[in-house]
């Protein structure tokens, strides 16, 4: 019977011991999970963060382009503006001295 009661005493310690390490690991494997969680999200994070980045950056370059480009237009408009102003100048300038002129062969 004494042999019985150790044996039922070995059973339960190793039960006993099998629950503590199954504690054990089952803490050690949500810790695990925890920190690979935490290292997704972060890693998420700057992912996120590089992308919005990278985004930032085309958007600033194309509108650069496009500046240049609205430039490029600008200053050819204002090439083609003062090319007629300064025709349009020339004919004033001559219809004015023809006019003073006519006028003071009339005189």
């Amino acid at each position: 019977m004494e042999m019985l009661w150790e044996e039922l005493k070995k059973i339960e310690d190793e039960a006993v011991n099998i629950r503590s390490e199954a504690r054990e690991n089952s803490e050690k494997i949500i810790a695990l999970a925890r920190e690979y969680a935490e290292r997704l999200i972060s890693d998420s994070k700057k992912e996120a963060e590089n992308e919005a980045l990278e985004l930032l950056n085309r958007f600033l370059r194309e509108a650069k382009r496009k500046r240049e480009e609205m430039l490029r237009e600008n200053e050819e408009n204002l090439r083609r503006l003062r090319m007629k102003a300064e025709k349009r100048m020339d004919r004033a300038v001559e219809t004015i001295v023809n006019a003073v002129v006519g006028k003071l062969k009339i005189e």
